[in-house]
């Protein structure tokens, strides 16, 4: 198969060149004898005409630039008034005008018949322009398919295509490159299988220089996959505290709460514990409020229970989960644990929903007439001499049995003042959250989650 195609390129090489010299020929029949003279060793007809082609390449160098700008104006882009858009459309088809005048310099080259010399020097030229027209479209091309991908993905609620794009074009101006080099390299006829060879004799070498690219490289194709943050995302990694700005191969930033930005390594992001505050379902609050000692146990209960109530009525409070009950005796004050879930979209609402909420609490507090505690301090002076002779003085002499008689007193009051409670009578059920007007205590259902 080859022993026949070979022959038959031969002879249709023949005979293309067997036809061009024939035009030559005709055409320098035609011409008046000064065209026919020499400059540089090449006839003046053979400038004028190659002055042409020039030309005409960069005619058609203008020509491609404008039909690729209207046809780039045609696709739903987006406002054309942005200017990244019109940017973006005015930079796009000058590579591709240059690399298509450059095809048309390639083509008609040979028909002007020039000395070999020179011939020689002029087609490795085109290829070299040629090749960076091409990778420079390629770059301008990437731009256009990201700033298409970005609005697409800005139009879609999952973040992690927030991630893909940035990645994507980088990747595609790499393989860019890497094939711009491979062609720019056979133009030149420069032979990349030595270079190959010879990087490969310091491989090793090279392995451990590029060890934490390498990991970089693997720590973004982590964040792909298990999609630990996207763009924007409020997190906390290895100490750094902010929301993620970009994610590239190499690094991710993030930019702080005091507005400046950290890049980290993607191969911290493959060890290191990630806290993603945006993932959260609820956001948590946990409050002592403090009344006064001497607060009625009736007027406790109700301010509890009319917390609760609150806390059911309020719109972005978790409902099904919420801890309102006097838990400590403090130092001062008797303290009511209020531990609410804020079902917020953002920090900005929750601390909006608190405000109002605390302010419900207050108003609570002054119609039951209910008081809160202010830090107090006792102080109490002794006169020695008084104390020393007077009557309070505490007698060392106790009566025989008088420990037990004291707590068995103590355990008759107790069963006095509860022999009406109910759970004398049945075990109190768990407790289960209701909605709002509803009764707090329920018989069975249990209100589950702990502190968290």
């Amino acid at each position: 198969m080859l022993t026949m195609w070979t022959p038959t390129l031969l002879n249709n090489t023949v005979m293309t060149a067997t036809q061009s010299s024939e035009f030559h020929a005709w055409v320098e029949q035609q011409l008046p004898t000064w065209f026919l003279q020499e400059f540089a060793g090449i006839e003046h007809w053979r400038w004028v005409a190659l002055v042409l082609v020039v030309a005409i390449g960069f005619i058609v160098d203008l020509i491609v630039r404008f039909f690729l700008r209207k046809m780039i104006r045609s696709f739903s882009l987006g406002d054309e008034s942005n200017t990244d858009l019109a940017t973006i459309i005015k930079r796009v088809p000058r590579p591709a005008g240059a690399a298509a005048g450059g095809g048309i310099w390639l083509l008609l080259l040979p028909t002007l018949g020039l000395p070999v010399g020179v011939h020689s020097i002029l087609e490795p030229i085109v290829h070299v322009y040629i090749t960076i027209a091409c990778v420079w479209f390629g770059f301008r091309g990437t731009d256009l398919i990201s700033f298409v991908a970005d609005q697409k993905a800005r139009q879609s609620e999952n973040k992690l295509d927030d991630l893909l794009v940035p990645l994507l074009s980088k990747t595609l101006k790499a393989v860019v490159i890497v094939i711009g080099v491979v062609y720019l390299a056979d133009s030149l006829s420069i032979q990349l299988a030595p270079i190959i060879a010879g990087l490969g004799i310091g491989g090793l070498g090279f392995a451990f220089a590029a060890k934490d690219t390498l990991e970089n490289f693997f720590g973004s194709i982590t964040v792909i996959l298990d999609k630990p943050f996207g763009i924007g995302d409020w997190i906390v990694v290895d100490g750094i505290e902010g929301t993620v700005e970009f994610v590239g191969i190499r690094s991710t930033r993030i930019r702080t709460f005091y507005d400046s930005i950290v890049t980290i390594p993607n191969s911290i992001l493959i060890t290191a514990k990630c806290d993603n505050y945006s993932r959260r379902r609820y956001r948590r609050w946990k409050q002592y409020v403090g009344l006064a000692y001497n607060t009625p146990p009736e007027k406790i209960a109700a301010f509890c229970e009319g917390v609760r109530e609150l806390l059911r009525d309020h719109p972005y409070t978790r409902k099904d989960y919420y801890q309102v009950w006097m838990t400590e005796f403090g130092s001062s004050s008797l303290n009511v644990l209020l531990y609410v879930f804020w079902a917020a979209p953002d920090w900005q609402t929750e601390l909006r929903e608190r405000h109002r909420l605390i302010l419900d609490i207050i108003r609570l507090a002054g119609s039951l007439q209910v008081e809160f505690a202010f830090p107090t301090r006792t102080l109490y002076l002794r006169n020695e001499e008084q104390w020393q002779s007077g009557p309070d003085q505490i007698d060392p002499n106790r009566p025989e049995g008088w420990v037990e008689s004291a707590e068995e007193g103590a355990r008759e009051d107790v069963r006095a003042f509860t022999a009406n409670d109910d759970w004398r009578s049945k075990l109190p059920p768990p407790y289960r959250f209701t909605g709002a007007r509803d009764g707090a205590i329920g018989a069975e259902g249990e209100g589950g989650g702990g502190e968290g």
